[in-house]
């Protein structure tokens, strides 16, 4: 058996936390005023299950600028306790509304948090876009944001089909002329041919998620061709059913294949595994070695 506190003492890069969603649920109830029934699951019946409870509960529980501060600031503070050195954090982009509209405010909250925590952990902000969100708000928004040199990535979710991305395209390539580094979700539930589409079609340099990839040996090798990071969820993909389970996750055959790889915590409150807690219940399933697990948090440093 392996002890958390040698991964906890650790450093990590998390690449894929959505900080509306990034802290324990010890840590929201407290805040919240309010706990959230039969919760924390063990598994959810797939993402329509996970999607209504943040409608039902955490989503309304989110109203003004302060609010958003407050969830940035719980996951990030998550994160230090985890030792996690580098988090790369998806501040979505509904928290303008939160802000009265404004992207100077909003931008000026993302700021003064990144400078709270400047001693603490090294947060690169990253624009999260749903793909789900009213698209003239996104329009409207995004570019500011883009352009503002706050942001160090953008990030794209909700249904993996390649229909609708065309809105985003033009986001994605102003973000390759600032220099901003494009990610995408794809191939958690989707396959390995909609992996290569989405990072032929917005030039992506990650990947959130990806382990639909394994199904095709080709893509696998283009990846690694690539050298596409995938930032990978193991406690959320066997959470949510796209994994049967941790023993037979796909983030074997693809470090085996060499796949540039992080291990992430994705949504904190629903998943309930921290990084470290992962990299433990990967050794002791078998799926990895002490060593490999340290491989893995070394290789992105």
């Amino acid at each position: 058996m392996v002890s958390e506190n040698e991964f906890i003492n650790h450093s990590k890069v998390d690449a894929h936390n959505h900080l509306n969603l990034g802290m324990r649920y010890d840590s929201y109830k407290i805040w919240a005023g309010f706990e959230i029934p039969d919760f924390p699951k063990e598994k959810y019946n797939g993402l329509g299950e996970m999607h209504e409870y943040i409608g039902k509960y955490t989503r309304p529980r989110a109203v003004t600028a302060q609010d958003a501060e407050d969830l940035i600031t719980m996951s990030l503070e998550d994160a230090v306790k985890d030792g996690v050195t580098v988090v790369e954090g998806s501040v979505d982009i509904q928290f303008v509304g939160h802000c009265e509209n404004s992207i100077d405010n909003f931008l000026k909250m993302v700021s003064k948090i990144k400078d709270n925590f400047k001693d603490k952990i090294d947060f690169r902000p990253e624009l999260g876009m749903g793909k789900l969100f009213p698209k003239e708000k996104i329009a409207a928004w995004a570019p500011a944001c883009i352009e503002s040199g706050i942001f160090k990535s953008i990030d794209l979710y909700g249904p993996e089909v390649f229909e609708g991305l065309e809105d985003f395209k033009p986001l994605y390539d102003l973000a390759g002329k600032c220099g901003i580094k494009r990610k995408a979700h794809v191939g958690e539930f989707s396959d390995a041919k909609s992996v290569k589409q989405f990072i032929d079609y917005f030039e992506l340099e990650e990947v959130q998620h990806g382990i639909g990839a394994v199904q095709d040996d080709e893509i696998l090798k283009y990846l690694v061709d690539k050298k596409i990071r995938c930032n990978v969820t193991p406690a959320s993909n066997v959470m949510l059913t796209a994994v049967d389970k941790l023993e037979n996750h796909p983030i074997r055959k693809m470090y085996d294949a060499g796949v540039r790889l992080t291990i992430c915590t994705d949504d904190l409150i629903f998943f309930n595994k921290t990084v470290s807690e992962q990299c433990v219940d990967m050794v002791n399933s078998g799926l990895f070695t002490k060593e490999e697990i340290f491989k893995i948090l070394d290789s992105e440093k």
